[in-house]
């Protein structure tokens, strides 16, 4: 694979990692669409689908740096 796909690959893995480790289940989702599965948010993260922002405060670089 190219050098530009092997950083999209990384990146993405990134992200997983963080939602992993950091992320949460949307709590108004759970509500609104009991059948779908929740989106995960991180902290001050809005949901795409019903607007909630996620009231954590933000992950300092330490714990961005961590994953």
């Amino acid at each position: 694979m190219g050098d530009m796909g092997e950083d999209f690959r990384a990146m993405r893995d990134d992200r997983n990692a963080r939602r992993a480790k950091y992320g949460v289940d949307c709590p108004r989702c759970a509500e609104v669409r009991p059948r779908a599965p929740a989106s995960i948010l991180l902290p001050q993260q809005r949901c795409r689908v019903d607007g909630y922002v996620d009231p954590r405060s933000e992950l300092t670089d330490e714990q961005w740096n961590d994953v």
